[in-house]
């Protein structure tokens, strides 16, 4: 469950820096409550709240397949992904994972799309790229990359620094191909639950937005419970 909650983190399925705890059973579950859903600086619910869930199966060899759902503001407001992958470690200190995710939108499968990752950590130093050779809404190839570093803070604190940068094959949004998008993020273990405070920004104007104000900094609460 580690590595995969690391492999959700830097594809920006999870929303703020909760800590998935470990299972002893191979199957497991998650909710999450969020006042909004960012995915990769992008606001998914135009700024307002989403419930979002899964199930995951995680194996001893590192094999791994789930399924993770969010309600949105667009394309019949659900979003639901399916993944799966392995994960492993090189060395004692090195870890890895890879695998794809699949974007499914019930009722616009136009906009569906396949993305592959690899992520490698180091400690709790993560970096990532993802690849989809046709982006959402047809927007043609697209890569992902990421930096990611973790902090424990104690006490079931931990704290979560993100850098990411999306590049396409073409023009979106007039953004020259490519924006950046970062988060600062706290969280905290306590009764059971794991809460999440997050700050998030990118560098695209609301012009280069869609003529919205999705991109714009925000300030993100989540709660959310695993079994």
């Amino acid at each position: 469950m580690k590595k995969l909650t690391q492999a959700l983190l830097a594809t920006g399925l999870i929303s703020a820096a909760f800590t998935v705890q470990a299972q002893e059973s191979p199957i497991s579950a998650n909710v999450a409550l969020t006042s909004d859903y960012i995915y990769r600086g992008v606001s998914q619910t135009s700024g307002g709240s989403a419930i979002q869930g899964g199930f995951d199966y995680a194996s001893e060899s590192g094999f791994y397949v789930g399924t993770w759902a969010s309600s949105i503001t667009f394309d019949d407001s659900i979003e639901i992904d399916y993944y799966g992958g392995f994960s492993g470690s090189l060395t004692d200190e090195v870890g890895y994972d890879i695998g794809f995710l699949y974007y499914d939108y019930p009722g616009m499968s136009s906009d569906d799309f396949l993305e592959f990752y690899g992520v490698l950590s180091y400690g709790g130093l993560s970096g990532s790229i993802n690849y989809s050779d046709d982006f959402y809404a047809g927007v043609g190839k697209a890569w992902f990359y990421t930096l990611d570093y973790g902090f424990d803070l104690g006490n079931d604190f931990s704290l979560g620094l993100h850098y990411g940068l999306q590049t396409y094959d073409q023009d979106v949004w007039g953004t020259e191909d490519s924006y950046s998008e970062y988060n600062i993020s706290l969280g905290k273990s306590y009764a059971g639950l794991d809460f999440g405070l997050m700050f998030t920004d990118t560098d695209l104007s609301d012009a280069n937005c869609g003529g919205s104000s999705d991109c714009d900094s925000t300030v993100v609460f989540s709660v959310a419970k695993s079994f």
